[in-house]
């Protein structure tokens, strides 16, 4: 059988069918506020006296030690923020602006000196936009699904447990989160009037009249007093990744030099380090790139990504070095003050070089995979040796009934979903165990090519 693209109108036949088969498996799942959830959950109280879950899921079974120290830290912030009267520990108040800039509906949580005088609701009236002031901080962004459109708040939790069991990805740490419907409401509305494009109004619009009825399981609690959703960290000092970002669809991305090289069949030959022993960042660089993508498109095959090919790719500025036969590696500061302090204490022959960061990911498990219709995965020839045996205990762990349970449980994912990811990870071993040492090499890590440790985060 010969593979033919598939035309635009067949493939947006294709995914109205499976947005509709979505919204009718949705229409039997719902979130019970009294169903225990998680190892950790907070409540906070709306003005209205609901209260509200911030809940911290259980660990990956058997696997607490995939999380950082630093993952639990940022949980725990998430699930400590209060939307209505809360602070940040450093004393900024914590405020909820719609996002109007994106086709998505959500709420952006912003850390601000909120005037004397001014109410949380007014400040978001004057601050919806994209830019801001550096006194503005996003910290976090609040998104639920929207049944009828690519935005599914599990698969924001499912890609940050998934990254953080491949050990890869850079995903931001994600909880699960309920909202008072009577709050979200003029929230909404704002978020209507202030859109900017008519898709993002749209989705605002269909979203206000989901709040009136209170009542689709796909984003309602089963009582009708709250949304749920993801609440996730906000990355600092990131980016839009160079040249990617501004490309359309998968198959732009497909045809790109960058791509090209995680492509090509012949095995990594660069020098990494120059002639007096110091890294050489221009070759960093190429090797960080190659296992970026390589390994954005293993978590897009096994996630059924169908939006990343539409300017959702970032990146951070980190600095990597090596020191005593550790390769080390720290993100650049995003405040210029920070930054210039920080080069000083880092080593004079530490290299600067983007690092994708994996976000805007609320378009896995809704309609269609870009990485499998497009055949990225088989065309990849480079990847990173500890990400292809993690892939391998993934697909172990898949087979254990407690792992499906837990993500059913902790991450929302119904039946369906987990099927889903566990069939696509089967797939994806296949794809690439049959091409190991033959147009697949393992050789997409720098601490590998340089025979060092690479510091644990």
């Amino acid at each position: 059988m010969i593979w033919q693209q598939p035309t635009r109108y067949g493939r947006l036949i294709k995914c109205l069918a499976a947005v509709v088969g979505f919204a009718a498996e949705l229409a039997s799942a719902g979130f019970d506020v009294n169903t225990p959830h998680g190892q950790e959950t907070i409540n906070h109280t709306s003005p209205n006296g609901t209260v509200e879950l911030a809940i911290r899921a259980a660990a990956f079974p058997g696997h607490p030690e995939i999380y950082s120290q630093k993952d639990i830290d940022k949980e725990k912030e998430l699930a400590g923020i209060d939307f209505y009267n809360g602070k940040t520990k450093d004393g900024l108040d914590i405020v909820l602006v719609p996002k109007t800039y994106s086709t998505s509906p959500g709420i952006n949580i912003h850390a601000v000196n909120l005037p004397a005088g001014t109410s949380h609701l007014a400040y978001a009236q004057s601050h919806t936009g994209k830019s801001r002031s550096g006194d503005d901080k996003v910290i976090a962004k609040y998104k639920q699904t929207i049944p009828t459109h690519f935005t599914y708040s599990p698969s924001i939790l499912g890609y940050y447990h998934l990254s953080r069991f491949l050990d890869t990805g850079h995903a931001e740490p994600a909880i699960i989160r309920t909202m008072d419907v009577v709050a979200h409401k003029p929230l909404a509305d704002l978020g209507k009037a202030k859109a900017i494009g008519s898709n993002n109004r749209n989705q605002w619009t269909q979203l206000r009249t989901l709040d009136d009825s209170h009542s689709n399981p796909s984003l309602y609690t089963k009582d009708g007093k709250q949304l749920y959703g993801a609440l996730q960290s906000n990355p600092t000092g990131e980016e839009s990744y160079p040249h990617l970002s501004g490309l359309q669809g998968a198959a732009a991305f497909t045809a790109s030099a960058e791509f090209s090289k995680v492509a090509n069949s012949t095995p990594l030959k660069l020098n990494y380090k120059d002639d007096t022993g110091k890294l050489n960042q221009a070759a960093v660089q190429q090797i960080a790139q190659i296992k970026d993508l390589s390994d954005m498109v293993l978590m897009d095959f096994i996630m059924s990504q169908a939006d990343r090919f539409s300017g959702n790719m970032h990146s951070e500025k980190i600095y990597v070095w090596l020191e005593n036969g550790v390769l080390k590696t720290k993100a650049k500061k995003s405040d210029p003050a920070k930054a210039a302090e920080q080069l000083k204490e880092l080593p004079s022959d530490a290299v600067l070089i983007n690092r994708m960061i994996m976000k805007d990911n609320d378009a896995g498990l809704v309609s269609g995979n870009s990485a499998k219709s497009y055949h990225l995965l088989e065309k990849v020839s480079h990847m990173d040796p500890k990400i292809y045996n993690r892939l391998l205990d993934l697909q172990k762990e898949f087979q254990k009934p407690e792992v499906a349970e837990w993500y059913q449980t902790e991450l929302l994912f119904t039946p369906t979903n987990f099927n889903t990811v566990k069939n696509n990870v089967d797939e994806a071993v296949g794809i690439l165990t049959s091409r190991k040492d033959k147009t697949l090499f393992l050789d997409a890590s720098l601490s590998t090519a340089l025979g060092v440790e690479e510091e644990k985060q």
